[in-house]
């Protein structure tokens, strides 16, 4: 057994993670219940066991040097591990035959996401399965982390092939929606500028979409509408429902779809003709997909395939 190996502890991957973290011995050694001077005992030790300093301290209090870095990277990856590992014997203790996490970007948790998961569960009802919401850049972080198995999500350019692997689901467009009672309900071909002239729900400042929207407004000489950048399917259909301001709601097409078929909101015909990525279950290269996983992929994908079909 190497010295790193015989001497490392958990304790001592939380320890970095936490000064890392904090960016100071004192905070640090507060949220671990530490003395400062233990955690410094506990710096040195840890340093002792990778040979080489993993902190230095500077006007902005302990900043991680490049080994320092990789040390939080991989502790992040092996107490995420350890996680899952936690979760799978306990849920065999139980009976059941492991867990299963699944990350899902915030706005396809209702269709399809709720659709598999009902019938994931009928089938699989011995699996402990926890879903994990969110913007697709932290749960790609959760992901390369290790707490999630897959993640559902639009697979976009800039996800490398060789480090994730991907199954496609569904390319749809993105799609512009307001309430069953909003004035462009009634239209029969409304047109961009009808629809510039109320607010809009779109995708969060700073991102692709956006920039996009930017360039559109630009290309039709329009003035850009009011504009709230939300990615909750809950606050979305709040503020259709609500009747003040005659929100219009920037929706994936089949999400929208799925919602005008229960008669939730009307979906407008209107080309925004934004770029779009597909919407796909993905996982990394380095850890192989399970039987859970691929169980729960072929729910997803009978959700979309049933959507289409509707």
């Amino acid at each position: 057994m190497t010295p790193f190996r015989g001497k490392l502890r958990i304790r001592h991957l939380e320890i970095v993670l936490m000064v890392a973290d904090q960016g100071s011995l004192s905070k640090a050694a507060s949220q671990l219940h530490m003395t400062q001077s233990g955690l410094s005992r506990a710096i040195a030790e840890i340093e002792e066991c990778v040979d080489g300093r993993l902190f230095e301290r500077s006007a902005k209090g302990m900043v991680c040097t490049p080994l320092g870095l990789a040390m939080c990277r991989h502790a992040s990856i092996l107490l995420s591990d350890f996680g899952k590992a936690e979760a799978d014997l306990a849920a065999v203790a139980r009976g059941e035959l492991g867990s299963l996490t699944v990350g899902c970007f915030a706005m396809f948790s209702g269709w399809p996401l709720a659709d598999a998961v009902r019938g994931f569960r009928g089938a699989h009802p011995q699996v402990a399965l926890t879903i994990q919401m969110g913007t697709h850049e932290r749960l790609i972080e959760d992901l390369d982390s290790g707490s999630l198995d897959v993640l559902i999500s639009r697979y976009t350019s800039s996800l490398d092939p060789l480090i994730y692997r991907s199954i496609s689901l569904l390319d749809d467009s993105v799609v512009l929606t307001c309430s069953i009672g909003h004035p462009l309900a009634a239209s029969t071909d409304p047109k961009l500028a009808d629809c510039a002239r109320y607010p809009w729900l779109t995708a969060l400042p700073g991102g692709r979409i956006r920039r996009e929207l930017d360039d559109m407004w630009r290309r039709h000489s329009l003035a850009p509408p009011a504009m709230i950048g939300a990615l909750s399917l809950e606050f979305g259909m709040a503020m259709l429902s609500s009747g003040e301001g005659n929100y219009v709601w920037m929706l994936p097409g089949g999400v929208a779809a799925a919602l005008q078929a229960r008669g939730a909101l009307c979906v407008l015909p209107v080309d925004l003709q934004l770029a779009t990525f597909p919407l796909a279950a993905i996982w990394r290269r380095d850890r192989s997909s399970t039987r859970q996983v691929r169980a729960f992929i072929a729910a997803l994908a009978r959700v979309v395939k049933e959507g289409q079909a509707a």
